[in-house]
């Protein structure tokens, strides 16, 4: 493979050129040179979607109680749409209002009379691939760059499409929540970057979206106004200063703060206990085993150092899109510190923090892809690098998916067992059932998970959804 990059500051991307015909770039000549990278970056993607369809199930679970059937449950007693209104921008879980999760849930509803859990599943599990094309939006490699180019973001497939954070996957609810503020930040840092005014009004929408879908989108919001302040744009700072002005007036509208004992958990009292080791571990969660914060302490610092360096190298400058991706990141993990590091660092290792340390992952191969790599002199050397990445890359991805496929095997068994014994009224024996595990075997973990009562049914919301003809128990989940 041919590293070769042409000078310039912005070294990975290639302009069109003025007067270029558009539909020269969708030649059959074209396409066929840039095969190649777009199977690779479709395999691991192929592979993710089947894992997580093969283990998806129609029924609820954990949250999905009170963030689907239980607004579900409220939301029937109301039948005037200004009544409907203020219950989606008002209901609270957890503490956090989820006014994007709390929308699609009610659309649903108004469309189909009652909750389809299999279709929130599937839309939270798109998240991904707008994840996905945003990132790769942000590279600036263009359509008409070399297949090469292309070739080179084949890495930053195989960390995003993998099961690292599995927890967040084939669970509505949660993917709802927490890959939609993701996904939607990202969007908006990436769109802030555009000159167009029709693109800046885009972005003030998607920044709406961002923290409709949870608070960590502020964050998103602080840092558009530093991208801003970079370019010096005032009216657009305060566009979106009074965007953030109007969404904090409409967040703490009738809002309730969470009731917390102080004294048996004073972490959750605010953003005062910022622990810095939890920070660093939350950066590096994707090294980690789940109890073990070594290799995401040494994994955070590195990622830590990384940025450091872009700071140096004003980074900033040449790809900002990229660049306060970071930022971002960096700040939901000084934030996320505050709110659980009294539930110990190991917390920083759950698995639906990890798609923050894998993207911090791909932002920083992008960094040096960009910014480092065509600095080198020797093509040589440049390919044993790239190849040495995307080794590592595919190795780290494939691990991920046989963990989370197990992971998610196991949960969908725990939720089918559950869901026949408490609902079904099935004697139903999860060690010797063929169809559910494939093998006459005990699965000890999953023994564990149904013995502490994690995917039972949360009985009282489930009967009232069922009364109220909200959710329509399926014969087979």
């Amino acid at each position: 493979m041919n590293c070769h990059y042409d000078g310039g500051s912005n070294l990975i991307e290639s302009k069109l050129q003025t007067g270029h015909n558009p539909k020269a770039l969708f030649s059959s000549k074209k396409l066929f040179e840039l095969i190649p990278a777009f199977l690779f970056m479709l395999l691991p993607a192929g592979i993710f979607y089947f894992i997580l369809f093969s283990n998806a199930v129609r029924i609820p679970i954990l949250d999905d109680y009170d963030i689907i059937l239980g607004t579900l449950n409220e939301m029937k007693h109301h039948h005037a749409l200004f009544d409907k209104l203020l219950l989606i921008f008002t209901t609270e879980h957890n503490g956090y209002k989820l006014i994007f999760e709390n929308a699609v849930v009610a659309a649903q509803f108004s469309m189909f009379g009652h909750a389809r859990i299999l279709q929130l599943v599937f839309l939270g599990n798109s998240f991904p691939v707008l994840i996905f094309v945003t990132v790769i939006a942000m590279s600036r490699v263009t359509w008409e760059a070399s297949p090469e180019k292309w070739i080179l973001l084949t890495p930053v497939a195989w960390l995003i499409f993998q099961l690292q954070y599995a927890s967040a996957l084939d669970f509505a609810s949660s993917s709802l929540q927490h890959l939609a503020v993701i996904s939607f930040s990202l969007l908006f840092i990436y769109l802030l970057t555009k000159g167009s005014r029709w693109v800046f009004s885009a972005s003030c929408f998607v920044l709406i979206l961002a923290v409709a879908a949870s608070p960590n989108g502020f964050f998103a919001g602080a840092v558009g106004l530093l991208m801003l302040a970079q370019k010096r744009r005032w009216r657009r700072i305060g566009a979106i200063a009074a965007t953030l002005g109007a969404l904090i007036a409409v967040y703490c509208f009738r809002y309730t703060p969470l009731a917390v004992d102080s004294s048996s958990n004073p972490g959750n009292a605010g953003l005062i206990h910022v622990n810095l080791i939890y920070a660093i571990s939350f950066l590096g969660a994707s090294a980690a085993r789940y109890l073990s914060i070594g290799p995401s302490l040494v994994l955070g610092i590195f990622l830590c150092a990384v940025f450091a360096f872009a700071v140096q190298r004003r980074y900033h400058r040449r790809n900002p899109a990229i660049f306060y991706s970071m930022l971002f990141i960096i700040l939901n993990a000084v934030a996320v510190s505050g709110l659980r590091s009294d539930l110990g660092v190991a917390q920083s290792l759950a698995s639906r923090y990890r798609t923050y340390s894998n993207l911090f992952l791909a932002f920083s191969y992008l960094f040096f892809i960009e910014d480092l790599l065509p600095t080198w002199k020797k093509k040589a050397l440049k390919q044993i690098a790239f190849f040495g990445i995307l080794i590592v890359s595919i190795a780290f991805a494939s691990l991920s998916d046989i963990a989370g496929a197990r992971f998610l095997l196991g949960k969908k068994e725990a939720l089918i067992a559950s869901y026949r014994s408490e609902w079904q009224g099935v004697n139903f024996d999860i060690t010797k059932d063929v169809s559910m595990s494939g093998q006459q075997v005990a699965n000890p973990a999953l023994l564990r998970q149904i013995e502490a009562g994690v995917y039972r049914i949360n009985m009282p919301v489930f009967q009232e959804a069922v009364r109220n003809g909200v959710f329509l128990p399926p014969q087979n989940p």
